[in-house]
C-alpha cells in the first residue's frame, strides 16, 4: 500500500455528480488516499482515510468501515469509510513522497511535519496491516451496491456505477 495523492478537480467534479464523495480540499491541509484497492471494470479504486473523530469511538468496525488504532496504545487515530472508496483514473493521482508533503500541506514548524510525516507512516503501516480485509469489504461493498442498490448499506455508498460512468466525462488534461 501507499499513499497517493487525488486531483482536487477530479475529485471535486466526482463530488459535484455525487454527495458522498468526500471532500479533499480543506484549504492547506492533505486528505491523502491509499490504494489502489481494487480494480474493477477497468477502474482503479482508492480509499479516503479521515481523522478520526469522538462518534468514531463507538462506531465497530464492519463492511463498510474501518478504524485504525494505534498498535501500542489502542487509541483511535483515523477511520476508513470504505463505502466512499471511488474510481481514479491514473492521470488524476499521484504517489505521496514524505519528502514533498509541504507541497500539499501547510506546517508551522519542521517539528510539525515530522510529526504529520509519522503519523502518515504509522497509519500506513496498520492499513497495510489489515490490506487483505480491506480489499475483501471493499469487494464486499462494490458487489453488493451492485446487486441491492436499494438497501440499507447501499444508501451509505458512493454510487460506484454512476462514478465510473462519469470519471469519462471529466477533462483529460489535468490542471497543475
Amino acid at each position: 500500500m501507499r499513499w497517493f495523492v487525488a486531483d482536487k478537480g477530479y475529485v471535486n467534479f466526482l463530488s459535484s455528480i455525487d454527495q458522498k464523495v468526500e471532500q479533499i480540499d480543506y484549504g492547506d491541509k492533505l486528505k491523502p488516499y491509499f490504494g489502489i484497492v481494487l480494480e474493477i471494470n477497468n477502474h482503479n479504486y482508492y480509499l479516503p482515510v479521515s481523522s478520526a473523530k469522538e462518534k468514531h469511538k463507538n462506531m465497530k468496525n464492519s463492511k463498510d468501515f474501518q478504524k485504525i488504532c494505534d498498535k501500542d496504545t489502542g487509541e483511535l487515530i483515523a477511520v476508513i469509510n470504505i463505502n466512499n472508496m471511488i474510481p481514479i483514473p491514473s492521470q488524476y493521482v499521484i504517489k505521496l513522497n514524505y519528502d514533498q508533503v509541504d507541497h500539499y500541506r501547510t506546517f508551522e514548524s519542521d517539528l510539525a511535519k515530522s510529526q504529520y510525516i509519522d503519523l502518515l507512516r504509522k497509519e500506513l503501516d496498520i492499513i497495510t496491516s489489515l490490506s487483505d480485509r480491506i480489499k475483501e469489504n471493499a469487494l464486499y461493498v462494490y458487489e453488493h451496491f451492485k446487486q441491492y442498490p436499494n438497501d440499507r448499506l447501499s444508501s451509505r455508498c458512493c454510487n460506484f456505477v454512476l462514478l465510473e460512468e462519469k470519471s469519462k466525462e471529466y477533462p483529460i488534461e489535468c490542471p497543475k
